[in-house]
């Protein structure tokens, strides 16, 4: 994990906090089992979401496109995930 310095507002921190409280409520249900195999469960789904919304709010604050994906710290800030 690396530092970046820069810092989402608190209103993409508090949307955040709303998706990942979403997602860790939301089952592990798969329509089917090869759905399952791949991470395709609804609960997989929501998180990958959350991932994917965190990254796209660290491009929006002039961080570069990376290999892996931004996350978030308790402090707001952006890290590198590889």
């Amino acid at each position: 994990m690396k530092n970046t310095k820069k810092f989402a507002t608190r209103n993409e921190i508090n949307r955040l906090k709303k998706m990942a409280a979403e997602a860790a409520n939301t089952p592990v249900i798969a329509l089917s089992s090869d759905a399952a195999s791949r991470g395709e469960d609804f609960a997989s789904l929501a998180w990958k979401e959350v991932q994917e919304e965190c990254h796209k709010i660290a491009l929006k604050h002039g961080l570069p496109e990376i290999k892996g994906f931004y996350g978030l710290t308790q402090k707001g800030e952006f890290v590198m995930i590889k």
